[in-house]
């Protein structure tokens, strides 16, 4: 399955999900996700976890990202749980949880977790995930993360991280709040790394990385879309329902980041096994 092949299949599920939701009487999130099904940034990110996911044989799955698409996605092809989270965002229970059982999927399930301290036992599960989340936690917070995300992994397990990359490294601070609020003084927002950035921050010892995959754009519309320089809100609101076929059109995956603009990187890590 190749990987458009595999993101039109997350976006389609989008725009059924939304259909459903509406059936559910949930009309505000079913015309959410049939306006803006998937993100202009998620789109690839999640198809390549997708096929990371199915090299896997019924996992249990934790979910540390943003949004929560492909969390509800992968509940609906999985027997076991996929737990999703996030630090502080109630939306995973007024918009999440309620999305996915309307879909029927009863081994959904949401928590509030601090990625850098999370609450459940060593070895839990066979695939971690986290999607544009670990650059937003201040100082080393993601490195702290990536060892809670081995901690809970099973031996031989996979986990996966998509990080902000560039061909050079830069902290962004803003001085606004992610609802567009103004803060009295600039704070961190994000971290975009560089290759030297992912080696010394992401790569740490009892995880093998076995992948990585450099995501980016031919023509540089992010940077009318990004936090730092973002469109004028109606000019989102036009744009957000294209988004996923600008996605298809714009992006490349691949190796090395020697053409184009780099946006992210995705890493797949094996958990070593342990010594008998």
């Amino acid at each position: 399955m190749g990987l458009k092949t595999t993101s039109l299949r997350i976006y389609f599920f989008a725009l059924g999900l939304g259909f459903r939701a509406l059936t559910r009487g949930l009309l505000v999130e079913g015309f959410k996700l049939l306006i803006m099904p998937v993100g202009y940034w998620r789109l690839i990110p999640n198809a390549l976890t997708y096929e990371e996911f199915r090299r896997l044989i019924d996992p249990r799955i934790l979910d540390v990202s943003s949004p929560k698409l492909l969390s509800v996605f992968l509940a609906g092809i999985t027997s076991k749980e996929v737990i999703a989270t996030d630090l502080s965002d109630e939306k995973i229970f007024s918009r999440w949880k309620p999305v996915a059982e309307a879909a029927g999927l009863e081994n959904y399930l949401v928590e509030y977790q601090d990625a850098r301290h999370l609450t459940y036992s060593d070895d839990s599960f066979d695939l971690v995930y986290s999607i544009s989340v670990i650059e937003h936690i201040p100082d080393h917070g993601d490195t702290a993360a990536l060892e809670e995300f081995r901690r809970v992994l099973k031996p031989g397990g996979t986990l996966i991280v998509q990080v902000p990359y560039r061909r050079q490294a830069q902290e962004i601070h803003l001085d606004r709040d992610s609802r567009g609020n103004r803060l009295m003084e600039p704070c961190f927002y994000e971290r975009h790394y560089d290759h030297s950035q992912v080696k010394q921050r992401l790569e740490i010892d009892g995880l093998c990385l076995t992948r990585r995959v450099i995501t980016g754009e031919w023509i540089p519309i992010d940077p009318l879309m990004n936090a730092a320089t973002r469109l004028p809100r109606i000019a989102r609101l036009l744009l957000q329902p294209l988004e996923p076929i600008l996605a298809l059109m714009n992006f490349w995956a691949r190796d090395d980041d020697t053409r184009g603009h780099p946006l992210g990187t995705l890493l797949v890590y094996r958990k070593v096994l342990k010594a008998l």
